[in-house]
């Protein structure tokens, strides 16, 4: 145990809880689809277990190894001074690890929450599409102010953030902010520029899908994301 540091341990912890996390919450979309034998859950939890392996073997590195061959290792595979930048921030400390989790919690919460305030207000469907747009909206604003000090939590969170709305506002509002949100985690600043590779992007998705495979893609169930899906559909189509 000498070659780790309790920053190697917390890491550690914090990838297998997320992954357990994570698989717990997969039983809820455990289904049966007729285009894919294995259901809906098998690709996600395919996911959780290569971030598992990868967690584990990056542990196990460090404990045979010690971060210092590990870092020598990677200065000899790179010279452009990516590691020692990587060394310099905080994504090892406590407060980071806390701070993603939190950002990780926030799709949770809205899968969650509206369905807790309908149930404890007696609201009908239109009660909870309202409590459901509230609170996506009040997440969304925490999501944006969040990610300006961690963007690694925010590109983490965009896309369980992107599964967890789909299904009420549709993938046709939703999948251009995904993709623009994805760029702008990553580091470009070019409006223009995003703007036009998003479109040529979400085009090529939805000429593929709706034009051509005639998949369909979720509408949403909200008023007015619901009419926009639609709309959408019924012009490709």
């Amino acid at each position: 145990m000498r070659n780790l540091r309790a920053g190697h341990i917390v890491e550690a912890v914090f990838w297998l809880g997320l992954v357990l996390f994570l698989y717990l919450n997969s039983f809820d979309f455990d289904q049966e689809i007729e285009i894919y034998k294995y259901g809906a859950s098998a690709w996600p939890r395919a996911i959780l277990l290569l971030i598992a392996v990868a967690a584990v073997g990056q542990f196990a590195g460090h404990w045979l190894r010690g971060e210092n061959r590990s870092l020598g290792m990677l200065d000899k595979a790179s010279d452009d001074g990516a590691e020692a930048a990587a060394r310099l921030s905080d994504h090892n400390n406590p407060k980071w690890y806390a701070w993603t989790f939190l950002l990780l919690a926030i799709p949770f919460i809205y899968m969650n929450l509206p369905e807790i305030l309908a149930t404890a207000l007696s609201l009908e469907k239109p009660g909870l599409h309202t409590a459901k747009l509230l609170c996506a909206a009040a997440l969304l604003i925490v999501f944006i102010l969040a990610i300006r000090g961690n963007p690694v939590g925010g590109m983490l969170t965009l896309p369980l953030l992107f599964g967890a709305f789909l299904q009420d506002f549709g993938f046709y509002f939703t999948a251009p902010l995904f993709v623009l949100g994805t760029m702008y985690l990553m580091g470009e600043r070019r409006w223009k520029s995003m703007i036009m590779i998003g479109a040529l992007i979400i085009g090529i998705l939805l000429a593929l899908f709706v034009s051509l495979l005639y998949v369909g893609l979720p509408t949403g169930n909200i008023s007015p994301f619901y009419e926009f899906g639609t709309a959408v559909v019924n012009l490709l189509q």
